[in-house]
């Protein structure tokens, strides 16, 4: 069974389309039935000769699991759908869904940005200096100590959704008007952010410990372009 990505937006784009149609093909191959959860009709993974099975459904932890308990599948493949998968991983594990592929936890670990801190924290590995979003008074006393610009951002996200970088007051307060309705159930963090940084993408496929495929990438613009719009080499 593998989720999707749901409508195309940052955090959720085509690529995730891509690799949830790489997914089923490589099941396929491996003499595996397919299940696909999907509801944007513009994807390919919604075709009707991709997968054996698709539920045109939104993903959501109550309609996967309600699909999960009738299919009874061996198991639930969340990392081919981007975002919305990613945050209902951990409720699947609780409510005994097996989740294939990277755990449940260690996904919750690098979404939840305490818990991603305290990691490196133990691997001394520097960080910006970042808070809890709190109140407005809090936060523009933070900004004034790290100095702008600051980044601001829901604590529970991998992509760059809903993400900011202000660089004065009004800009903050701005974001921070819209930032409730964007993440009601998780806190907002804000960070110092790095001028003149570079940002480099290391990806890696593992199985039992063991890198089976691995690609580093450096962005020639500087930190602070998105994935989506920046030239990667």
């Amino acid at each position: 069974m593998v989720l999707g990505s749901g409508v195309y937006r940052i955090g959720s784009s085509v690529e995730f389309d891509w690799c949830a149609v790489g997914c089923t093909q490589e099941l396929r191959k491996l003499g595996y039935k397919t299940i696909m959860v999907n509801y944007n009709p513009e994807t390919v993974s919604t075709d009707y000769d991709v997968c054996d099975r698709l539920y045109f459904e939104e993903i959501s932890f109550e309609v996967v699991m309600d699909v999960y308990e009738l299919e009874n599948p061996e198991g639930v493949i969340v990392s081919m759908g981007g975002q919305l998968p990613n945050n209902i991983a951990l409720l699947l594990h609780r409510a005994g869904a097996n989740v294939l592929g990277t755990r449940p936890s260690m996904i919750d670990s690098a979404e939840n940005r305490f818990k991603f801190s305290r990691m490196l924290d133990w691997m001394n590995i520097a960080q910006p200096k970042w808070k809890e979003l709190t109140d407005l008074e809090s936060v523009t006393e933070f900004a004034g100590q790290v100095g702008y610009p600051v980044l601001v951002r829901p604590s529970y996200v991998l992509s760059g959704a809903a993400m900011s970088i202000c660089h004065r007051d009004d800009e903050l307060k701005e974001y921070l008007g819209k930032a409730a309705a964007l993440s009601p159930d998780h806190p907002v963090v804000i960070s110092k952010f790095i001028m003149q940084a570079k940002e480099i993408d290391v990806d890696a496929v593992a199985c039992n410990g063991e890198v089976l495929v691995m690609a580093i990438s450096e962005h020639v613009e500087n930190a602070g372009v998105h994935s989506g719009d920046a030239t990667l080499v």
